[in-house]
């Protein structure tokens, strides 16, 4: 049970944006041959050209740490699937660009004639059957694999010392309600003190693994973060990947020598595919020896909870998670295709909301069903905490006539066009529900329902309930992506 895409990054596809690391460094990493399942590349995308999804899995085996880690107790080294990560490179752009698959996901596994969760398909069938089911149920080519364990998470951050948190309150992993037994902790990770925190290798290993992450509140109170389980913890994950980069670079990581400890920390421990060579690495190494942690994009794919029987399951929102897989697919991020935008009016502004629907629609972008309600005057473009980007691009197609305002109920590639003004609180707690489908020709306002406006990525609660949905990206002090230790 590890969030072990940070050493993923860095013992693999990051190390490949750095500068000089040798032959003989990349070609000592053990190899797994996939080359049937995995999806080849054009001979034509040479260097400077590629654009290549890399999938990740961080297991969670204790191998190779001290044994008398408390992460060893009641341990044999065994390997579980428990990350899943896709990197997509796009040399042309020179950008990187992060999903989270959430391990429960519930969709149908390859080679199999049931459904299970995603994370099964590495468990009955390795890394093989996970390529397979990617490709085939999420439409995503993968062309090459990683995974990684414990110790490798731990060398890397060892290399750099310790990575910086901010907490805002004091947080723990604490499961106060097991299937059996009393409440403990799972990775014996402990804040009791809210501000910034160096955490060593241990601690920041105890830290992404956290999946019964609390919080505590003025009056004592120790809360479950929110969002909840994996959920909260993949935000958190992918915070903590900007930050090992940040403390890599900061440590001298474009200096060749420090970039030697760096590799051979990060490489001990990681598995990669036959097709990933050193020459493929060192050529995607030049053209992203630039590359700033600030500039990694992060996303979640976009779930809500449900059952299947007695097992707690997520169920992907196929309206919100098809703008998002387009990318993945090869699809620029400035493509009016990868974002999905929802359209607010009210009566007395029906008429302009519709156009405002239509003319977002014959530009490409996938406009989904909208919502009515009370507004102000003015037009204003709603987007979450990484979907800036997605905004600026709706903005542009609406002539820049609208204001631009972030809020955290939103994932990174759904952006809200409030037609009217500033929306109501009776309109933003309709946009806190699921979406209905993508349409292909725009609809009038005037035939839509009060509670499709939608806000983005991951629902709170199983499914049917009637709490509020939340955001799939990096919001929130609750998930415990904290400020800046030098805000």
């Amino acid at each position: 049970m590890i969030g072990a895409n940070v050493v993923s990054i860095i013992g693999a596809l990051g190390l490949a944006w750095m500068l000089n690391f040798t032959w003989e460094q990349a070609a000592s990493v053990e190899r797994i041959q996939l080359g049937a399942n995995l999806t080849p590349l054009e001979e034509s995308e040479t260097e400077g050209g590629r654009v290549f999804n890399l999938l990740i899995v961080g297991y969670d085996s204790s191998a190779g740490l001290d044994p008398d880690d408390p992460i060893q107790v009641g341990r044999n080294g065994e390997r579980f699937s428990d990350v899943i990560l896709i990197a997509h490179i796009d040399e042309r752009e020179e950008t990187a660009t992060l999903l989270s698959v959430p391990r429960d996901l519930w969709l149908p596994i390859a080679g199999l004639d049931r459904e299970q969760k995603i994370n099964f398909a590495f468990g009955v069938g390795g890394p093989a059957v996970l390529i397979d089911t990617i490709e085939t149920e999420l439409d995503i080519p993968i062309h090459h694999f990683v995974s990684v364990d414990f110790a490798g998470f731990q060398g890397v951050v060892e290399v750099v010392g310790s990575v910086d948190i901010y907490f805002e309150q004091p947080a723990r992993d604490w499961n106060a309600s097991p299937a059996s037994g009393p409440a403990f902790s799972q990775t014996g990770f402990e804040v009791l003190e809210a501000g910034c925190h160096a955490l060593d290798p241990p601690t920041a290993l105890a830290y992404v693994r956290s999946r019964h992450y609390q919080v505590q509140l003025d009056d004592g109170t120790w809360v479950d973060s929110n969002p909840p389980s994996d959920l909260g913890r993949m935000i958190r994950q992918q915070d903590f990947v900007r930050r090992l980069l940040a403390e890599a670079i900061d440590a001298g990581a474009r200096n060749p020598f420090v970039l030697a400890d760096l590799i051979d920390a990060g490489l001990e421990n990681v598995t990669i595919d036959q097709e990933l060579t050193p020459h493929v690495l060192v050529d995607v190494g030049r053209t992203f020896r630039d590359f700033e942690p600030g500039q990694l994009q992060t996303y979640s794919y976009p779930v809500e909870f449900g059952w299947e029987g007695t097992a707690s399951v997520l169920y992907g929102i196929d309206a919100e998670s098809e703008p998002i897989l387009r990318i993945f697919r090869g699809e620029s991020s400035s493509d009016p295709r990868t974002v999905l935008v929802s359209v607010v009016g009210d009566q007395r502004a029906e008429n302009q909301a519709s156009q405002v629907a239509s003319d977002l629609n014959g530009a490409g972008f996938a406009v989904d069903s909208a919502s009515l309600a009370d507004t102000e005057p003015g037009l204003v473009v709603r987007y979450g905490v990484n979907g800036r980007q997605a905004a600026e691009l709706v903005n542009e197609a609406l002539d820049g006539a609208g204001r631009l305002e972030e809020i955290d109920t939103l994932s990174g590639r759904h952006v809200i066009v409030v037609v009217g003004g500033r929306p109501t609180g009776e309109e933003l707690a309709a946009s806190t529900t699921t979406p209905g489908p993508i349409t292909t020709t725009p609809q009038s306002v005037s035939s839509l329902t009060t509670s499709s406006a939608g806000t983005g990525g991951v629902s709170s609660a199983p499914a049917g309930s009637d709490e509020a949905a939340l955001p799939s990206d990096d919001a929130g002090a609750d998930a415990g992506a904290g400020a800046s230790c030098s805000e």
